[in-house]
């Protein structure tokens, strides 16, 4: 088999980038065709430098890029979109930074994931122009099902018995709603309304385009943010930093003034 070109483009969504050194930056990509890749930007942290304002996290540039021993290095960069509206708002910037940072935890290095690749870019346009409150749960089911982890809704997942409004919870070690007749040997089920449920299975099901219309309620916004929390935690077996950051912000923005998305960028983009 012919040895892969040492120089090639690709497109990438920005996940995330830290200094390294007194110029540099380490970057992590999310690509279409080549999944999650790492790459040193030389000189990116310098005034003068031509890429350095095309790499910031949650940007989606073009990328031509050369493969190294250990990590591949940026020749040149031009941003395609850099959502500039997510970074102006609160909001928005931890919603995106959320999806990046739970992009960036379920995806080995460079094994493609293309459905994963556009279901970033779609929702972070979404974002962008102003999306529903419902976003960001169905960013993670449907990421979730794109990696194999379709949480089941509609039956029990220890006996198989149809899910009936008043005898049902969810077990997140398990995948899944339970009813109340087993009893699993689990150290977390939670309580689940059956309209929880039912906003679980259309998210779940329909696609953005009826998503879309969809905007709840702020107590049934932190079941769903609630239940999908646990689905992602259990998988992962570790919690996420930004969802507490976001968990943190939305309960925040009820009562404070916005702060602009330039005071946050650099609390938020290491995450």
């Amino acid at each position: 088999m012919a040895n892969p070109q040492r120089i090639y483009k690709t497109e990438a969504i920005i996940l995330k980038h830290f200094p390294l050194g007194e110029a540099d930056y380490i970057i992590t990509l999310y690509t279409p065709h080549l999944g999650k890749l790492s790459a040193v930007a030389k000189g990116a942290r310098k005034v003068k430098s031509r890429v350095g304002g095309h790499l910031e996290p949650l940007m989606h540039t073009n990328f031509l890029l050369a493969r190294g021993r250990n990590l591949h290095s940026v020749s040149q960069a031009q941003t395609i979109e850099p959502f500039r509206a997510i970074r102006e708002d609160l909001n928005k910037l931890s919603q995106a930074t959320y999806m990046a940072a739970l992009v960036d935890a379920v995806t080995p290095d460079e094994q493609p994931n293309y459905q994963l690749f556009r279901l970033l870019e779609t929702c972070l346009g979404y974002l962008a122009k102003g999306a529903p409150n419902s976003l960001t749960t169905f960013f993670q089911l449907d990421l979730l099902d794109k990696i194999g982890f379709k949480p089941e809704l509609y039956r029990c997942v220890e006996c198989g018995s149809t899910i009936e409004a008043g005898n049902h919870r969810f077990a997140p070690g398990r995948g899944g709603t339970i009813c109340k007749s087993c009893h699993p040997n689990l150290s977390r089920i939670l309580p689940i309304s059956i309209n929880c449920v039912k906003a679980l299975r259309f998210l779940q099901n329909e696609q953005y385009s009826a998503v879309a219309r969809l905007n709840l309620q702020d107590d049934m916004i932190v079941e769903l943010n609630s239940i999908t929390h646990w689905l992602v935690s259990d998988l992962l077996d570790r919690d996420i930093k930004a969802f507490k950051i976001l968990d943190q912000i939305t309960a925040f923005l009820t009562d404070q003034a916005q702060p602009t998305g330039h005071e946050l960028t650099l609390s938020l983009i290491h995450i």
